[in-house]
């Protein structure tokens, strides 16, 4: 059986692609196991239930990791400027 690689930088983007990876393949097992005439019908079900879960879970993900990112980048101190550091120089 064909294998590829995934490279992720979190767990949380890890256990979103593999929610990718289960979706299609539940997707496609779901189009060969739907009864003959339902096909289009099971699938574009499937795709509005688990598919908008997904995708909004996966809204949900990105928006954390960027506040995520945003707070770490705030946490950093400061570079101090010449007006914090009393030198007369400084604009107000």
């Amino acid at each position: 059986m064909p294998e590829f690689t995934v490279t992720y930088s979190t767990p949380e983007e890890r256990r979103d692609l593999e929610r990718a990876v289960a979706f299609v393949a539940e997707m496609r097992q779901l189009g060969l196991q739907a009864p003959h005439g339902a096909v289009i019908d099971a699938c574009e079900a499937m795709a509005l239930t688990k598919g908008r879960d997904f995708l909004r879970d996966s809204l949900a993900g990105a928006i954390e990791a960027r506040i995520s990112d945003v707070e770490k980048k705030s946490s950093r101190p400061a570079a101090i400027g010449p007006e914090a550091r009393g030198d007369g120089h400084g604009r107000f």
